[in-house]
């Protein structure tokens, strides 16, 4: 059986766009799958994207970096690009995973992983994937009066994606980020660009 094959209860009305968020998804399942069949549809669609995340990442990112996010399954959420307008997992091309967190002052969100996969890349997936995650956080904090951005950690070859997307370079050492030390296998003979994106500044705080 194709792993990608499984049907979902998606509101095709309530998804029209073309990134699609496993909460989102997770909640479509809780609240319209038969109780007979909701459990068994949960730990698949999460098999199937720790699948799909595997299959793309293979050879690229460290397996035990993988591993201990996939473990973290309640915490991360994992954006969707998908080609078509009903959500079908085998015709979503690229990926991104975050994690929402309040930090004193400030709401973080952490993108941890963004893949693409490899016959798709440089078609600007993972551009849309960020234009979504921007948006959403937007929505999510309009009546928030905290200062908003998203954090990452990149690799060397990433950084001029990121930073012709608008993240800065802050200097910081990942240690300052628990968050991402959580998941990452510390190398010290490795360089880890810390950046970040301002969603909302501190003069943009609502009164």
């Amino acid at each position: 059986m194709d792993p990608f094959s499984r049907c979902y209860y998606l509101n095709p009305i309530a998804f029209l766009c073309m990134n699609f968020y496993s909460d989102d998804i997770i909640r479509d399942i809780v609240d319209n799958a038969p109780l007979e069949t909701m459990i068994d549809q949960l730990r698949a669609f999460v098999a199937e994207y720790e699948y799909l995340v595997v299959k793309y990442c293979y050879g690229i990112i460290l397996d035990k970096y993988l591993t201990n996010l996939l473990n973290d399954s309640r915490k991360i959420v994992v954006a969707f690009h998908c080609l078509d307008r009903v959500f079908d997992m085998g015709n979503c091309p690229s990926l991104l995973i975050y994690r929402k967190c309040r930090v004193s002052d400030e709401n973080r969100y952490y993108v941890l992983l963004t893949c693409t996969k490899r016959q798709f890349r440089g078609n600007g997936y993972a551009k849309a994937l960020l234009d979504g995650l921007v948006s959403r956080i937007r929505e999510e904090q309009d009546t928030d009066s905290k200062p908003t951005k998203i954090v990452l950690s990149s690799v060397e070859d990433a950084v001029l994606f990121y930073e012709a997307y608008g993240f800065r370079w802050t200097r910081e050492s990942i240690g300052t980020h628990s968050v991402l030390m959580e998941y990452e296998a510390y190398d010290e003979t490795k360089e880890y660009f810390v950046m970040e994106y301002v969603v909302r500044p501190v003069a943009d705080n609502i009164t």
